[in-house]
């Protein structure tokens, strides 16, 4: 919407766990896993005991490591590699006990309670500029004309400077009273954002400046500012009746409501999902190690245990379990249909689909692909119908991979692994079956005594300072370790990054909230809690406030802005938070990062690099504030960084010994990582078909009550695999109802993919192909910098993507026409 938040980016689903961080199994991870703590999802609980159990030849135990001491000075006095490194992987604190702030440094917030006039005093203050904004054209000088665009610009700001700090503090903040109180303010002001979205008095004054003749002219970036408000006014139904106006604010507050019930289903604690019973468990998690086993709660000895949906041990059970029927018990208890759920997801489709009707729109992807890259459902299905054409062949190669290591374990005879012999003799590849043979297949690939293990050479700290590395070559950019204040971080083990430009200082901040705790989804994501914006010319006394208007509030968010090197006015700094799951440093011990999680950190420092270089004037196309389908470019080309053993070897070193990880050993497992990746890609495609599938329902259809049968997400998602999949469905299970980014996400799904299309290209363009510097190329940092990083949201973004690209190739993907996105689509399919 035109004052929307668009506060964070979240890191897509995975179909197949497709980095093994090792194939050692339960029983011998035990003495270092603690069963039955379900806020570490397994891959954390995997890859540190595995270092404990199965270390490279050359590693050192945790046991006879001794860290080195702190250094005598607090981190920020030190800007080298190692004091970066040691300030994540050294347990002595960085918090100076001696200062106190609020949240953020923001002033007000020193406790949750603050949040409440600060509420208050932020309605007050958007209501008056709402009012001048609306006043505009009777102003004869002209002057206020002239500022509705900057105008506009701010009252967004002053609204999702306090939402998105919210969206932040709701999710990830350990104590409920703040918590509660953020929720509150979030709805309050969303409500009455949804309320600005169909302002007449907003939506004529904006029309008014764009056409009228200023004798300063509107600038490139005010026009684009000006007509991204435009579309979105537009979009919220802003030509309809005022009695539609107000039911589209109606079902958008409803819809509010339902996403975050939506959303805390989808990223609930397995302990709110009923227990999974495996009876026999000496028969049926025979294998697994008594000690496993003896773990598992069960009510009486000798009789049932009990799982926890998603726990630590239903990975395990689904993974190394040798007994089929307990991996699917766990399979079917972890994915069973949950009414209260697929009602409250179907509610949601069927409000947006209501809601796009009101708009005069045919389906909710109308509205939504209206202002993004796709254009149009139209292309977005096409691009998804031609990938899932070219990809499925490879993903069933997979699955007839796993179905001949299937049969060899059910039979005991060797089954040929040439993926061009017939399967109609094998056996059937079950949902519950794919990761235990995809275990299997990998150990068969590289066994564990084989291959060392690479976690060690990827500590927390390490990989930070190896991301301060890459930014330094390519766009001159650096981290540096910085103390926090007290009250300034929500938890102790939160760590801040201050982001320097060689050239102009500082330039944001990062909060780093990297560490497991009791209670903290796993889920990994990029929280903007501020963007970057110029202040120094604002007019808050045009706002017609008294002064002193604000003394019962308290202070506000406001800065008064930092000058840059080489950029005019002042600018307040852009705040990001990084969430992830990377287990904890603990006694001098490092946390250390599996495949899976080294690449997960690289994506959001992606987002977090787009929002450090895209400060443009404007708080409403800065950095990230960008097309959903264009917002994924930057964290996924981060990816194809981490995947080059040029630039790991850049960094990369064992946490104890500091030898430099071998070159072959990374290609080794850069080639392990790539197997059954047709079956990742696949699955992938599967998810993006589904929600274009449920976002393209028509309202009539989903209510009308003339049909033989009501609309069943469930069955839409049966179909969906016995069309496409490679896996059958599994019945009586509703996976849908996981899959968290129907909300937040909403026919936009295909991102993902479509810019993994994009990074593919870039990367082969500007780092990895003819470019005589290699994937840290300065001249190609500097071009991706200048041409696409630093304007955020602010230009056309297939504009940027055909700056990119030379030649006619280029040309053709700037026009950003059906043409266009076969183009792309062709990049992906290469």
């Amino acid at each position: 919407m035109s004052l929307a938040s668009r506060a964070r980016t979240i890191r897509p689903l995975v179909s197949l766990s497709k980095a093994r961080r090792t194939t050692t199994p339960p029983f011998a991870l035990v003495s270092s896993a603690k069963f039955g703590t379900s806020s570490r999802i397994y891959r954390r609980q995997d890859s540190q005991a595995a270092l404990a159990t199965s270390p490279s030849p050359s590693s050192t135990a945790y046991d006879t490591y001794v860290p080195p001491p702190p250094p005598p000075t607090s981190p920020s006095s030190k800007g080298d590699d190692e004091a970066l490194k040691a300030h994540f992987d050294l347990p002595y604190p960085t918090t100076d006990t001696s200062t106190s702030s609020g949240l953020f440094q923001f002033p007000p917030l020193t406790h949750p309670g603050a949040l409440r006039p600060l509420t208050e005093r932020t309605l007050v203050q958007a209501s008056a500029i709402v009012e001048r904004i609306s006043n505009a054209p009777s102003d004869p000088t002209g002057r206020e004309l002239r500022q509705v665009v900057k105008n506009l610009d701010r009252l967004s700001d002053v609204l999702c400077g306090v939402i998105d700090m919210c969206e932040l503090v709701r999710n990830v903040h350990p104590e409920k009273a703040w918590i509660e109180e953020s929720e509150r303010t979030y709805e309050v002001l969303c409500s009455f954002m949804n309320e600005l979205n169909t302002s007449r008095g907003l939506y004529e004054s904006l029309t008014q400046a764009v056409s009228h003749s200023h004798p300063q002219p509107l600038s490139s970036a005010e026009l684009k500012v000006a007509h991204t408000f435009l579309s979105d006014f537009e979009r919220s139904g802003i030509h309809l009746p005022p009695a539609v106006r107000q039911k589209f604010v109606s079902l958008s507050d409803s819809l509010l409501s339902l996403g975050r019930t939506f959303l805390s289903f989808a990223s609930s604690g397995p302990s709110s999902r009923p227990l999974i019973e495996i009876p026999e468990p000496e028969r049926l998690l025979a294998g697994m190690g008594a000690q496993f086993i003896d773990s598992l709660p069960r009510e009486r000895r000798g009789g049932a245990v009990y799982i926890t949906p998603g726990s630590w041990e239903a990975q395990m059970i689904s993974r190394y379990a040798r007994e089929g029927e307990a991996r699917r018990l766990v399979y079917a208890g972890g994915m069973r249909k949950d009414p209260e759920r697929i009602e409250v997801l179907e509610e949601m489709l069927k409000q947006r689909a209501e809601l796009a009707n009101v708009l005069g729109k045919e389906t909710w992807a109308d509205v939504t692909l209206m202002d993004k890259m796709a254009k149009n459902p139209t292309n977005v299905i096409e691009f998804l119908t031609s990938l899932a054409k070219h990809h499925k062949p490879t993903a069933s190669l997979d699955v007839s991979t796993l179905q001949r290591l299937k049969a060899t374990n059910l039979t005991g005879n060797y089954q040929s692994m040439d993926k061009n012999s017939s399967t109609a003799h094998l056996p059937p590849l079950y949902a519950w079956d794919r990761d235990y043979y995809a275990e299997k297949y990998l150990s068969t690939l590289a066994p564990t005594s084989s291959l060392p293990n690479i976690t060690p050479y990827f500590s927390t700290g390490t990989s930070l300072m190896g991301l301060s590395k890459i930014f330094k070559k390519l766009y001159g950019i650096s981290f540096k370790p910085s103390t926090v204040s007290q009250g300034e971080v929500w938890h102790p083990s939160v760590k801040r990054l201050d982001v320097v430009d060689e050239n102009e200082g500082t330039i944001g901040v990062i909060y780093c909230d990297l560490f497991s705790r009791n209670g903290k989804s796993p889920s990994a994501a990029h929280y903007t809690v501020r963007c970057s914006r110029r202040v120094d010319d604002d007019d808050q006394l045009g706002d017609g406030l008294e002064q002193g208007w604000d003394y019962k509030y308290g202070q506000g968010l406001e800065v008064e802005g930092e000058s840059l090197k080489g950029k005019e006015g002042k600018y307040q700094l852009p705040i990001v938070v990084l969430t992830c799951d990377f287990g904890n440093v603990d006694m001098g011990r490092p946390a250390l990062l599996g495949w899976n999680d080294l690449e997960t950190l690289f994506h959001e420092m992606g987002h977090a690099i787009h929002s450090m270089i895209g400060r443009t004037e404007f708080h409403n196309v800065s950095g990230t504030r960008c097309a959903t389908d264009f917002v994924e470019l930057p964290s996924i080309l981060m990816e194809h960084f981490v995947s080059s053993p040029e630039v790991l070897s850049t960094f990369a070193m064992h946490y104890a010994t500091g030898e430099v990880l071998p070159k072959p050993l990374i290609e080794a497992h850069l080639s392990l990582n790539q197997s059954l990746a047709g079956l990742e890609t696949h699955g992938q495609i599967l998810m993006a078909l589904l929600d274009q599938k449920y976002h393209s329902l028509n309202h009539n259809d989903l209510n009308s009550s003339s049909h033989s049968s009501p609309f069943d997400s469930t069955e839409i998602w049966y179909n969906l695999q016995k069309e496409i999949g490679v896996i059958p469905p599994v019945e009586n299970t509703s996976w849908q109802i996981q899959f968290g980014h129907l909300y937040g996400y909403g026919a936009t799904y295909y991102s993902y993919l479509f810019d993994r299309a994009i990074a593919g290209k870039v990367w082969h363009t500007l780092f990895n192909g003819a470019n005589p510097e290699g994937p840290l190329s300065r001249t190609g940092g500097e071009i991706l910098k200048e041409k696409l990083l630093k304007w955020g949201g602010g230009k056309d973004p297939w504009t940027m993507v055909g700056d990119l690209i030379p030649g006619q190739e280029g040309e053709v993907v700037s026009k950003g026409d059906e043409r266009s996105m076969k183009v792309v689509g062709g990049w992906m399919i290469k």
